[in-house]
């Protein structure tokens, strides 16, 4: 495994979020036209499965979810990734939620699948009720946004790849929808980098 034996620390009073993105060398993770994905190689999707492995459940955005829902539900629903997650301790099934404010125009229906409205707090009341522990969020970087508005990223795993996109207005930084105030910029602490051919796999805890 890439990462082998990963542990989160505990945060008081709510579940532990991480993120996991790919994003070209000029900062994109995101272009609403056809051709450019995927971002990422063979090898920044099975770290994206692996993460995946160690959440108590999933969230993503509604856009990201109309794109990609019906993929993210095969993969979850693979034996060999349910697998991955028994031996890791886990329950074998990986609840997929959707963060909406749009939930009606969410089409896809699956047992591991909850579309939720847009409030997020609620979102978070509710998974801490569950007693979810390690929570992860891809997206998209509107959603992100939103989770870092409210102090709610502990970790970032950041891959990037060897690629620049240049910039129009179908390109999407890692945030959208939010420029925070000089005093409130997220600061990172580096935790690890891995370097595979010519990808860079990054690990910040968010101080």
């Amino acid at each position: 495994m890439f990462y082998q034996n990963l542990k989160f620390p505990k945060v008081k009073g709510r579940p532990f979020f991480y993120t996991n993105f790919v994003q070209t060398l000029d900062g994109k993770v995101q272009v609403e036209k056809q051709g450019y994905w995927p971002i990422g190689s063979k090898i920044d999707y099975q770290v994206l499965v692996e993460l995946r492995a160690y959440a108590d459940c999933l969230i993503h955005g509604g856009n990201l979810a109309r794109e990609f829902g019906e993929i993210t539900l095969k993969s979850i629903s693979q034996p060999l990734f349910k697998l991955r997650r028994k031996v890791l301790g886990k329950s074998r099934d990986l609840p997929y939620y959707i963060l909406t404010n749009h939930p009606n125009t969410i089409h896809i229906t699956h047992p591991l699948l909850q579309v939720v409205d847009g409030d997020l707090q609620a979102l978070v009341k509710k998974l801490q009720e569950k007693k979810y522990k390690h929570i992860l969020v891809e997206g998209g970087p509107t959603l992100l946004g939103s989770f870092f508005k409210e102090d709610l990223i502990d970790e970032i795993f950041l891959t990037i790849s060897p690629k620049i996109y240049g910039t129009d207005k179908a390109t999407k930084n890692l945030v959208e929808g939010i420029l925070f105030p000089p005093l409130k910029v997220k600061k990172l602490q580096l935790l690890s980098v891995k370097k595979i051919e010519n990808e860079i796999f990054l690990r910040y805890l968010v101080v």
